[in-house]
């Protein structure tokens, strides 16, 4: 599913790799990701908010219900939303048992960059 402020991918077609949480942990490293693993209890929301970079939430286990700008969209593991900066979105866990998940935030400055500058 696609939108102007998220889309929804299976994780091979966002990352180029498997689902398994070492590959995903590598795949988003080499994309410049800053990484943040979290479980999220049954019947836990998180409210609404937003974030000045992209956000992607990536389900490793457990399945999610994400509003994004009133727009309700249900996430599985296997899956990742990305959201764009400063979209309005909350979220919760649907299910009884909680989820895990990989949240990423897009740097901002390239990889290469980064390595360029502590170089010099």
């Amino acid at each position: 599913m696609d939108s102007s402020r998220f889309k929804i991918q299976n994780t091979m077609e966002a990352f180029g790799c498997e689902e398994e949480e070492e590959e995903l942990l590598a795949a988003l490293t080499d994309f410049g990701y800053d990484i943040f693993e979290a479980e999220q209890p049954p019947g836990v929301i998180v409210p609404y908010h937003a974030h000045k970079r992209e956000e992607s939430i990536i389900i490793l286990e457990g399945k999610m219900q994400f509003n994004v700008e009133e727009e309700l969209s249900i996430i599985e593991s296997g899956q990742v939303i990305i959201i764009n900066a400063n979209a309005i979105h909350s979220a919760a866990t649907i299910e009884d048992q909680p989820a895990k998940i990989l949240i990423a935030f897009k740097n901002e400055i390239p990889k290469e960059e980064l390595h360029e500058e502590s170089e010099n």
